[in-house]
């Protein structure tokens, strides 16, 4: 078989397929309450529990995640919590 033989495999969207909308999520990046800034640590001890609710941003949630972290421009210490909905 030559090089000529072998068909490349085609890329993108097939024709006649239409752009899809896709949903917009605003997303809040947590910050330090020191030094405002949003540059952090990994997250450590993460702990999740079922709880359901509404959100502070009006959104529906069922889980509530605790997550410790540090700043790493001041190294002061924190715990973000997020709201999820999870199906």
């Amino acid at each position: 078989m030559t090089t000529a033989e072998i068909s490349k495999p085609k890329v993108g969207r097939p024709k006649g397929a239409k752009t899809q909308s896709l949903p917009v999520q605003n997303v809040f990046l947590s910050q330090c309450p020191a030094c405002l800034s949003t540059d952090r640590l990994g997250y450590s001890s993460v702990k999740t529990r079922e709880f359901s609710g509404t959100a502070p941003t009006g959104q529906p949630f069922n889980y509530v995640s605790r997550k410790r972290t540090r700043c790493r421009k001041c190294g002061q210490k924190r715990i973000d919590v997020t709201y999820e909905n999870v199906i």
